[in-house]
């Protein structure tokens, strides 16, 4: 057996293990993985959804970061839900490359999975930005906090770029942002405290482009 396959088993074990009174139904790897920002600094992150499990879970086990859902709270997720907490939604894209960071699908709930992987995401785009932008307006322009989570707005401005291009959410990023966000990872406590008017800057493109979203909506209507 492969050391990957070795690793998948390991994690499967635990999180039946942790959760030895819900049904899983699949889990995947989110977070650095799910985005193309590994380091060998990297928490193992999994997300795990369950069919009996009430709302959401945030464990950390052994090395691995755990955000757990029950598949109606995992589907509130994917929705864009205002009923979930803004952490959670901002982090929904990650689920674009779930199939290819499977870790366990159960077969039983196969036909499930594969509905939520058949959305389109761009359907869902203009709430995730709304949360992604109210979540770092209060973080960046309210209480200029630098603190390492402030990555993503690297990430999704870089995918926010490309998307202008190719009309796709597509949640790979060039090997010049990855460096970017590597090195911001790794140094964000020593970084110039200018890094947060830079951070503003990317927010405001954000922004505007969320604006344009809501014209290009008006002009279908």
């Amino acid at each position: 057996m492969s050391e990957k396959n070795n690793e998948k088993e390991f994690l499967i074990e635990k999180l039946k293990g942790l959760f030895i009174n819900n049904e899983l139904i699949f889990a995947y790897y989110c977070g650095s993985k799910a985005y193309g920002t590994v380091s060998k600094d990297s928490d193992i992150d999994l997300v795990a959804v369950f069919s009996d499990l009430g709302g959401i879970t945030h464990a950390k086990l052994d090395g691995m970061d755990i955000f757990a859902y029950g598949l109606d709270s995992f589907i509130q997720r994917q929705s864009i839900s205002d009923e979930l907490p803004l952490y959670n939604l901002i982090h929904a894209d990650d689920f674009l490359r779930a199939e290819e960071n499977l870790i366990y699908l159960n077969e039983e709930f196969k036909s499930e999975f594969e509905k939520l992987t058949s959305i389109k995401f761009d359907k869902v785009l203009p709430d995730f930005l709304d949360s992604f932008l109210l979540y770092y307006d209060l973080l960046i322009n309210k209480q200029e906090a630098k603190v390492k989570r402030n990555y993503h707005i690297y990430r999704v401005h870089s995918i926010i770029t490309n998307y202008k291009k190719t009309k796709i959410h597509d949640v790979n990023i060039s090997k010049e942002v990855v460096n970017k966000i590597l090195n911001y990872k790794k140094n964000w406590a020593s970084i110039s405290d200018d890094v947060i008017n830079e951070f503003k800057g990317l927010l405001k493109d954000i922004k505007d482009f969320r604006e344009t979203i809501k014209e290009d909506d008006g002009n279908e209507t």
